[in-house]
């Protein structure tokens, strides 16, 4: 067994150091408290000098500084206050656990005596030890803390998160609230500080899926490239006709005054290109179904690491768009309106980007592209799978092998996977769903991968792993 290798994950170095300035702060200004309470107070001591009245001159006393005081830890409170989040990783393998740390730091001589802040999470995260607060319909919940600040003071707690759910995941916006010791008056503010966190789609072997451990899409037969790689030359021959001028070995033809042509040393190439059909399925609660899709990507995933530890050269289509926050343009009403052709070009731009269309490569890039485009992946039905194939079955490589991914059998699939078989591909259906498919086609290998109860039982198996066996993938 050896271990799914990634170029080397970039840690979150860059922590997000926001004053309270830069924020957006609800409500309006603070215009301080009620005068009235201030005249208040000075007329219980005007009164109570002149006739000797302590207690109205004690109790206009305390009515000033009580005011003075709510003005001051309400006016100043959130100046100069600086929130960081920062996360231990910016991209992690699916049931990895990774470190987050939230600090505030006081940067000025007033103390607060409480600081509440609500930092965004998503809800599909785990925080070991915390309970987390949110509406029933958000996938997002509330990381509350509760601090308490002397002057320049600086206070960082640390939680961990277990990653057990594919995707980008956005940390942020953050709420800041804070007011004076007494609680008669509170002022909060908004951080538009998100972070995005990466998490890698599952990869298992493939004989958890019930598929064969050896060639599971076929022999491979005569499907095999022989190709000539001019890097290598292992030698000469006698020139032939219609050797190309590249191709002549000019040293060896002065040597022996006759041409002479190189022999390269061939290749051997195997593709597998990869067809994921996301489909939409009415879910009573969240609109989508969303186990049997992961189950799909989870097995496009292993596919992948297991294709490319075998040597093939692998490719990933599919028909739906990847997510891509951190890239979004934003546009006002106003901009919408005067700039509607630049802003539909871009749109479309970004849509181009989105696209899953990553061509069969065998190269070292090839494994960290296609699982982060995975763990991009949308449960958004774009266009039919039927219309990807028929775009792509023209630039498929010669003899390359088939895989479908899908939880919907149709007419038009089976008879478009019928004429890519006719052009000399090897083609298998993966099949995902609660029930085995309902059809056979000659020709065509189908396996049923499991439905609902397949995914959740591979994601209670390896969402506890530990962080050493969550790096090492096994390779069959």
């Amino acid at each position: 067994m050896r271990r799914l290798h990634y170029p080397e994950r970039e840690h979150q170095e860059n922590m997000l150091d926001t004053k309270s300035s830069e924020g957006v702060e609800s409500g309006q200004d603070y215009t301080g408290v009620n005068k009235r309470w201030y005249y208040l107070g000075l007329l219980l001591i005007a009164i109570g000098i002149p006739f000797h009245q302590a207690l109205f001159v004690v109790i206009g006393i305390v009515a000033l500084l009580v005011c003075s005081l709510i003005d001051t830890w309400a006016r100043y409170c959130l100046t100069d206050l600086r929130y960081q989040r920062r996360l231990g990783e910016q991209r992690v393998f699916f049931g990895e656990e990774i470190a987050l740390s939230v600090s505030i730091e006081n940067a000025k001589l007033l103390p607060l005596p409480w600081l509440e802040i609500e930092d965004t999470v998503p809800r599909v995260l785990t925080i070991k030890g915390q309970e987390l607060r949110g509406g029933l319909l958000s996938n997002t919940v509330a990381l509350e803390c509760l601090f308490s600040p002397r002057w320049y003071e600086r206070v960082t707690r640390r939680y961990t998160v277990q990653c057990h759910a594919r995707g980008v995941h956005t940390f942020g916006p953050t709420k800041l609230r804070s007011g004076d010791i007494f609680g008669f008056i509170s002022r909060e503010i908004l951080l538009s500080n998100r972070q995005y966190l990466l998490v890698y789609p599952l990869v298992i072997p493939l004989t958890r899926f019930g598929l064969p451990a050896r060639h599971p899409f076929g022999e491979q037969r005569a499907p095999r490239r022989l190709l000539e790689d001019p890097s290598r030359v292992i030698g000469v021959r006698d020139y032939a006709y219609g050797d190309s001028l590249r191709r002549i070995h000019w040293k060896a033809t002065a040597r022996t005054l006759q041409l002479q042509s190189k022999i390269y040393e061939a290749t051997t190439t195997h593709a597998l290109v990869i067809f994921l059909n996301v489909t939409a399925r009415l879910d009573t609660h969240y609109g989508i179904h969303p186990e049997l899709q992961e189950l799909a990507i989870c097995a496009a995933a292993s596919v992948t690491n297991w294709a490319l530890d075998q040597g093939y050269a692998v490719g990933l289509y599919a028909n739906t768009i990847m997510f891509m926050p951190d890239e979004m343009p934003s546009f006002s009403h106003e901009q919408a309106l005067t700039e509607q052709p630049n802003l539909e070009g871009t749109v479309a731009a970004q849509l181009e980007r989105r696209r899953i269309r990553l061509p069969a490569s065998s190269n070292g890039e090839q494994r960290q592209r296609i699982m982060e485009v995975l763990a991009r992946t949308q449960t958004y039905f774009g266009t039919n799978i039927e219309d990807i194939i028929q775009t792509e079955r023209s630039h498929l490589p010669a003899g390359s092998t088939v895989v479908v991914i899908t939880s919907t059998m149709s007419e038009a699939l089976l008879d478009i996977l019928a004429r890519v078989r006719r052009g000399g591909h090897a083609v298998s259906i993966l099949f995902t769903g609660d029930t085995p498919p309902p059809v056979r086609l000659a020709g065509i290998t189908i396996y049923h991968l499991g439905g609902e109860e397949t995914w959740k039982d591979l994601e209670a198996a390896y969402s506890g792993r530990s962080e050493e066996t969550a790096k090492g993938i096994f390779r069959l």
